[in-house]
C-alpha cells in the first residue's frame, strides 16, 4: 500500500468518526437498547472511545466489572471489550462527547507517524496499520447503524464504512456455509444482496473435503437468498432484532439449508 492509499484510509475512518458524532449528538436518549446485546446507545459510544483511546495507546483501565450483572457477556473478548464500557458507565453525555474527539485525535496523530507498512499490537495481535484501520472504519460504521436502528433514524448506507463492511461480512459466507451449516458437498449457496444501500452477489460452494470456498459461476444454487443489505449486515454482525429482519429475507431451494443458514449467519466476535 502506498502513503496515498494510507491516507485515505486514514480519512475513511476519521470520517466514520465523524459521522458517528454526529448521528449521536442528534439524538436525545442514549438510554435506549440498540441490536447489539446488552448495549445501549451510551454503551456503543463508550465502546467506541475504549477502542480509540487504545489506539492512542492509552493503557486499559484498571477495572473488573460485576460480571453476574452482565448476562450478555458471554465470552473472553466480550469480557475484554466490556471492560472499557463499563468504566465508563455514569460518565455524563458531555464527557463522551469530548473524550470520543480527545481519543481518536490523538489515535490518528499516533498512525499519522506510522508507515503503510508497520504494523502494532491490536485485540488478537500484531495488526498492520491498513488492516486496522479498515477494521475501525467497518466496526464504527456497524455501530452507527446499531444506533440507527434503535432510533429508526435509518441513512449512511453507503460510502467506505459500507464497502468495508460488505468485504469483511460477505467473507465469513464460506465459513458460515460449511461450518456453520453443515452443507454437504457440492451443495451451493447463493447469495443476493439488494437495495438500498450497497448490492452484491456471491456463490459459496461446498468442496469433498467439506470446506466452502467462493465459486464464480455454477449451474444451479441449492438454496438462494435474496437480503437487503441492511438486514444482511444485521444478520451477519448476530444482532438481536426484531422479526422484520429476518422477515425481509427470501429463501428459495432447500428450506432447511436455508433456515440453518439465516439462524447462524454471524460472522463477528
Amino acid at each position: 500500500m502506498s502513503h496515498s492509499e494510507l491516507h485515505e484510509q486514514l480519512g475513511n475512518w476519521t470520517q466514520a468518526i465523524s459521522n458517528f458524532r454526529s448521528l449521536i449528538e442528534s439524538e436525545t436518549d442514549w438510554s435506549l437498547p440498540t441490536t447489539c446485546p446488552g448495549w445501549t446507545i451510551t454503551d456503543l459510544v463508550s465502546h467506541t472511545i475504549d477502542l480509540e483511546s487504545m489506539l492512542a495507546g492509552d493503557p486499559r483501565p484498571e477495572h473488573t466489572p460485576d460480571w453476574s450483572a452482565l448476562p450478555h457477556v458471554q465470552s473472553d473478548f466480550g469480557r475484554m471489550t466490556e471492560i472499557g464500557v463499563d468504566y465508563r458507565r455514569g460518565g455524563s453525555r458531555r464527557e463522551l462527547l469530548d473524550e470520543l474527539s480527545d481519543a481518536h485525535s490523538r489515535a490518528r496523530a499516533r498512525l499519522e507517524t506510522l508507515g503503510p507498512d508497520a504494523s502494532i499490537p491490536w485485540l488478537r495481535g500484531d495488526t498492520p496499520i491498513p488492516l486496522l484501520l479498515s477494521m475501525r472504519t467497518f466496526d464504527i460504521w456497524v455501530h452507527e447503524q446499531d444506533i440507527r436502528i434503535a432510533t429508526g433514524n435509518s441513512g449512511n448506507l453507503t460510502g467506505s464504512g459500507s464497502t468495508d463492511a460488505m468485504r469483511y461480512l460477505t467473507a465469513g459466507l464460506p465459513k458460515v456455509w460449511g461450518k456453520g451449516v453443515g452443507a454437504p458437498a457440492g451443495s451451493v449457496l447463493h447469495v443476493r444482496i439488494t437495495e438500498p444501500g450497497l448490492v452484491g452477489d456471491f456463490l459459496v460452494r461446498v468442496n469433498d473435503d467439506g470446506k466452502a470456498s467462493f465459486v464464480k459461476e455454477s449451474s444451479e444454487a441449492d438454496v438462494t437468498v435474496t437480503v437487503p443489505w441492511l438486514s444482511f449486515v444485521v444478520l451477519a454482525s448476530g444482532r438481536t432484532t426484531g422479526p422484520e429482519f429476518a422477515e425481509s429475507v427470501v429463501v428459495t431451494g432447500n428450506q432447511e439449508l436455508g433456515a440453518l443458514l439465516i439462524d447462524r449467519m454471524a460472522v463477528t466476535p
